[in-house]
């Protein structure tokens, strides 16, 4: 598949979210070709979270939109399309891909975004899609996002329009490569994520200051902090049961009961943090938690990028079980229960510098340039 720029609708917004795989891509293609990295589409932006996390989305989306499109670097630009929020209506879905197909052509025109390759990352994107007729067409996967409790039945519509649509599907995680796999064929390809090694693996000597400043081990998480990727009951056994170990919560709050812990002395909410901040946090930190709800079939599905910037560390990582994390069983102290959740946190503290090195050797080849030499050969055999 020959393509001389890229088009990418992204699930996030460059600059309110920590990079996911198809930020670092991105940023590796645009080293050799033009790259237009579009914002997240506001589709349901209104849907759960409350009236704080409403006017949170509402308020960092319209500073997006006024920043229109920005020059990142020589050859990366970032838009933020005008688009109307919708949520399943025909009509306003119409305009919307009028609209995104005006300004994209008006783009590639001005800015000579030529033969470009449209790499769609959520199944939103699917509203552009619909009105070209273009078959360079990559879909990647990141979550399988139609089980998240608040999409409705139009993600799944898109999503199964954007697999028949697709010259390439890629998807990082086991579970949804397999399902993927099986509807449709050979065009599937399991890329797993990568890792910014030297970001994640350099001390700083300076300690935050809202660490918690304790004698005790913390074990730290980063990433949503929601229903599904914190088991509220999970923390509840933990904050009565592991006096001895103190965890750090990094990120945003969204449809958490997060109050409930407020009296915890083991239990600390510090925020969002920007990804420049992880290092810090992480150097001062015994180890790692991977609280998810096992039971949550987005979960299930899922293959998080923290795990690997976790081990990028050297330190334990104690979870919850996901099929995903079968292959790091190795190097990862899995929990099938909340009791032996508990145990592994214990375990973890008998580690030595050989767990270490494990630890870092298994994602030793994972960098973000060889998981873009790895796309751009699938591309190119296609």
């Amino acid at each position: 598949m020959k393509f001389f720029s890229i088009v990418c609708f992204a699930g996030g917004d460059w600059w309110y979210h920590h990079p996911h795989s198809y930020n670092h891509l991105m940023a590796e293609f645009s080293k050799e070709k033009k790259v237009l990295y579009v914002n997240s589409l506001p589709v349901g932006i209104g849907v759960g979270g409350g009236k704080k996390g409403f006017f949170r989305k509402v308020k960092n989306k319209l500073f997006s939109v006024l920043r229109f499109l920005k020059k990142e670097n020589k050859n990366l630009y970032i838009f933020t399309p005008f688009f109307i929020p919708f949520k399943e209506n025909s009509i306003i879905l119409n305009i919307n891909t009028i609209l995104l197909l005006f300004q994209i052509k008006l783009i590639k025109k001005i800015f000579k975004f030529e033969d470009p390759l449209y790499w769609i990352t959520n199944p939103n994107g699917y509203i552009f899609v619909r009105g070209i007729k273009s078959k360079r067409i990559v879909y990647q996967i990141v979550d399988k996002v139609q089980e998240y409790k608040y999409a409705g039945s139009l993600v799944r519509n898109f999503d199964k329009n954007l697999c028949e649509r697709a010259s390439l599907i890629l998807t990082p995680g086991k579970m949804i490569y397999e399902e993927k796999r099986k509807d449709y064929g050979e065009k599937v390809y399991r890329l797993k994520h990568g890792v910014d090694i030297k970001h994640f693996s350099k001390k700083v000597d300076t300690i935050p200051k809202d660490f918690p400043k304790v004698d005790k081990p913390v074990f730290t998480y980063w990433g949503s902090i929601d229903y599904k990727k914190v088991d509220y009951k999970l923390l509840k056994f933990l904050d009565e049961k592991a006096k001895e170990f103190v965890f750090l919560f990094i990120g945003k709050i969204f449809d958490f009961k997060y109050e409930d812990f407020k009296d915890s002395k083991n239990i600390f909410f510090v925020g969002e943090k920007s990804y420049s901040q992880l290092p810090s946090y992480a150097t001062f930190s015994y180890g790692f938690i991977i609280p998810w709800d096992s039971e949550d079939l987005m979960n299930r599905h899922a293959s998080p990028i923290k795990l690997r910037e976790y081990l990028a560390t050297g330190k334990p990582v104690v979870s919850t079980y996901i099929p995903e994390f079968d292959e790091f069983k190795d190097v990862v102290y899995i929990s099938k229960d909340y009791g032996e959740f508990y145990d592994n946190l214990k375990r973890s503290l008998l580690d030595d510098d050989s767990k270490k090195e494990e630890r870092k050797n298994k994602i030793f080849k994972d960098g973000w340039e060889n998981v873009y030499k790895e796309v751009n050969s699938i591309i190119g055999n296609i």
